[in-house]
């Protein structure tokens, strides 16, 4: 009798340990998730930040500062850094964008090169 007690407690055991390590797991994974989600946002945010100030035919670089001063400040809400750098040629824009948490960083180049007719 007291070793089906022992084997019982062993596998309860077992089992409540392995459901804790599927519970953490499953967190590490949704974080990571969240952060390239965030980057995707950010990116394609920046271009259509891009598409409507040449469709508007305002400026591209407010428009893009205004998003770049307005994304930096509810990214390090979130405990991110944010990176953007960019240059225009004509309708051509190149933008150098990274996103940085803790050890985790993701870095992209973009070129946007869009043609507008009057």
């Amino acid at each position: 009798m007291k070793g089906q007690i022992f084997i019982l407690t062993s596998v309860l055991i077992l089992v409540a340990l392995l459901i804790a390590r599927e519970t953490t797991r499953t967190v590490d994974v949704k974080r990571e998730e969240l952060f390239y989600e965030s980057y995707s946002n950010l990116k394609n945010e920046l271009v259509k930040t891009v598409d409507i100030a040449l469709l508007n035919q305002g400026s591209v670089s407010d428009s893009l500062d205004d998003f770049i001063g307005f994304s930096k400040e509810v990214f390090k809400k979130k405990g991110y850094v944010e990176s953007v750098n960019y240059s225009i040629s004509g309708n051509v824009v190149y933008l150098n964008v990274s996103l940085t948490r803790g050890k985790s960083y993701l870095l992209d180049s973009l070129i946007i090169n869009r043609t507008v007719y009057s």
